[in-house]
């Protein structure tokens, strides 16, 4: 009785479920939702940095002290920042394209109960978003390859060179994750839309993979950006 209720309304007029979901008398989409929790975190950062500036203002006090929170991110081993920038690459990639083959392999599966045709010519979406896992595995590789042992100073901290190489490693390896999760999904919702329109009208098969084409370039942006980075990586005692 109290469980949410998800509709839509079908060609014929009739009611399934949909990203539309009526809870309490009110309609909740999704994207709406999103933009909520965004605008909310961004409005919270921002009370946060303001109270903390007027209270240094004021009284001298902070209420988050930026100096001391600096002193412990230099604090941290370079090397855990690869290891995490490593560790995004593979991994967002990897969730991106399981989310992706998840999506578009479902529709995929269902639509060829009625039309067993589109299996064949619709398996290039499952191959565009097994290329996003691929992407991740190609970056990672590159920047293990990066990594080269420096002993720490005298002082027990470690060259400036190693600390701008941990943290390029750490920008390079999230760039090509979150670029890679986002392909993923992108390609497996366009993905679906083309095997249910291929079970449709086989004439939308081309139009709407050029779409999916486009939507899979959005990794190779982040694979770029994430091998120039990569570039100037280098390990060394000063």
């Amino acid at each position: 009785g109290g469980t949410p209720r998800v509709a839509w309304r079908t060609r014929e007029g009739e009611e399934g479920p949909s990203a539309m979901a009526v809870a309490g008398g009110l309609k909740l989409d999704g994207r709406l939702l999103i933009m909520a929790s965004a605008v909310f975190t961004v409005s919270l950062l921002l009370l946060v940095f303001g109270i903390s500036h007027g209270r240094r203002e004021q009284s001298g006090d902070k209420l988050v002290d930026f100096e001391y929170l600096g002193l412990l991110f230099r604090s941290v081993n370079p090397y855990f920042f690869a290891a995490l920038g490593i560790a995004a690459a593979i991994g967002f990639s990897v969730l991106g394209a399981a989310w992706g083959i998840f999506i578009t392999g479902s529709s995929l599966v269902g639509a060829a109960v009625r039309a067993p045709r589109i299996t064949s010519k619709n398996l290039i979406s499952v191959i565009f978003c097994e290329a996003v896992a691929i992407y991740g595995v190609i970056i990672a590789i590159i920047l293990q390859t990066k990594i080269e042992y420096v002993a720490p100073l005298g002082d027990g901290q470690y060259p400036q060179s190693a600390y701008a190489s941990g943290y390029a490693m750490f920008a390079a390896g999230l760039t090509v994750g979150l670029a890679n999760l986002v392909c993923g999904i992108c390609v497996g919702a366009v993905g679906s839309s083309c095997a249910l329109s291929d079970a449709q009208n086989p004439t939308l098969f081309v139009k709407i993979l050029v779409v999916e084409i486009f939507g899979s370039a959005l990794g190779l942006f982040g694979v770029i950006v994430g091998i120039i980075m990569s570039g100037g990586i280098q390990f060394k005692r000063e």
